[in-house]
């Protein structure tokens, strides 16, 4: 297991100075680092207008790519996709599958380019998550967005191998520079604890001070979080506690945190926690379109805190993955095989059983509106037959809604 380095301000001087001179070095290339940036703020403002509203998002790369010829590599896993350049082409190919099935948006295979698996020199991180974005950006041409993901940098699921703060900081710059010339959004997924997702929000706070002339775009931050089976996320922490300190954060760093989400847990979970948010209506000023049925609860509101004139409003979220339930010990070393999948979820399932329901458009009189989530995709084993079946009903909810 990595272990955290030491002397972090020394760090973060040397870091200003190599991120400028790489600016500098690419400024051609970073003066176009959002070429939909039209595209995004045309989304955003979709999204503002009605709770009806969505992006669809991709499904999972990783288990796509194996499904493909990708060797399962244990050890690497998907960023085995990136580092032999044989897979590139299947690589774009995933990406196109989810586009052709109705994705507005995708999200960069940079997921799995982490120290926790042996990627620790940071040039090196650069340059692998920047195959990664160019790619993906390949891929979407001017009709998708693409989500620049940032992973756990040790393991997946285990809040308690967590970096310590200044050495998650640190090694979160990394993939951020590098995803930076590529990307619409930055994806910081499947999140554990609240203070993993401080990280990336603190590094990429740092990022954009290092911009000595403030010309470049600041790409907005989603942050997904893991959950337990119980609907808290795998750290034990309330989704309605760790919401409102989330947004604060990102709030006092000047970061542009525009949703929170939650994946690659069962949807199950996922249901549990949007039933939370529901019921919690201490957090509703901060959603963009806040469920219908609340009652009060014991969250500490962030109303006196923050400005009444920009209170920082934010979309929920949601994609879960098609795994069997995953130990809370679990480590990709120690996993001599896949995770199993379930054989409950195909495409009607997934969005008769959860994803109608997230999104209010299920009315069976027991979990009717449960939340008005506005991201919804797909995580490990949810492919494009998925997306296919999610963007059709979409569509046709929303057309009977503008009728």
């Amino acid at each position: 297991m990595m272990k955290a380095r030491k002397g972090g301000i020394a760090f973060l001087t040397s870091y200003v100075s190599k991120t400028r001179t790489y600016m500098q070095q690419t400024s051609a290339q970073m003066s176009s680092a959002s070429p939909n940036n039209g595209l995004l703020r045309k989304h955003l403002d979709r999204l503002r207008s009605s709770p009806n509203e969505t992006i669809l998002l991709d499904g999972g790369t990783g288990e796509e790519l194996f499904l493909r010829g990708v060797k399962d590599d244990r050890k690497i896993w998907s960023a085995t996709a990136i580092v032999n350049e044989e897979y590139h082409r299947i690589l774009e190919e995933v990406h196109n599958s989810f586009i052709d099935a109705g994705s507005q948006a995708i999200t960069t295979n940079s997921y799995g380019i982490t120290p926790g698996v042996g990627f620790t020199d940071g040039d090196e991180v650069k340059r692998l998550v920047g195959i990664s974005g160019e790619i993906a950006r390949r891929a979407a041409t001017d009709e998708a967005l693409v989500l620049g993901s940032l992973g756990p940098q040790v393991e997946s699921y285990r809040p308690d191998l967590i970096m310590k703060h200044d050495e998650g900081v640190k090694t979160y710059q990394y993939p951020i520079e590098g995803l930076y010339p590529f990307v619409d959004i930055y994806l910081a997924e499947t999140m554990s604890a609240l203070e993993e997702a401080f990280q990336v929000v603190d590094a990429l706070s740092i990022f954009y001070q290092t911009q000595t002339q403030g010309e470049l775009a600041k790409h907005p931050l989603l942050i997904s979080f893991t959950l337990r089976s119980d609907g808290k996320v795998r750290s034990g922490e309330s989704v309605s506690e760790v919401i409102p300190q989330l947004i604060q954060r990102a709030y006092e760093k000047k970061v542009e945190l525009i949703g929170v989400l939650f994946n690659c847990c069962e949807p199950e979970a996922i249901t549990k926690a949007l039933q939370e948010i529901r019921s919690c209506s201490g957090i509703h000023h901060h959603l963009y379109h806040p469920p219908l049925l609340s009652k009060r609860c014991t969250t500490t509101s962030l109303s006196e805190q923050i400005p009444a004139r920009q209170p920082p409003k934010i979309f929920l979220g949601a994609y879960a993955n098609r795994l069997t339930p995953v130990h809370e010990e679990w480590t990709l070393e120690s996993s001599e095989e896949a995770q199993a999948m379930r054989e409950d979820l195909l495409p009607d399932e997934y969005w008769n059983e959860f994803v109608a329901r997230w999104h209010g458009n299920k009315d069976d009189g027991v979990a009717a509106g449960i939340s008005n989530i506005s991201l919804i995709g797909g995580c490990c084993g949810i492919g494009p037959s998925h997306i296919s079946f999610l963007s059709s009903k979409l569509n046709s909810s929303n057309n009977n809604n503008n009728q």
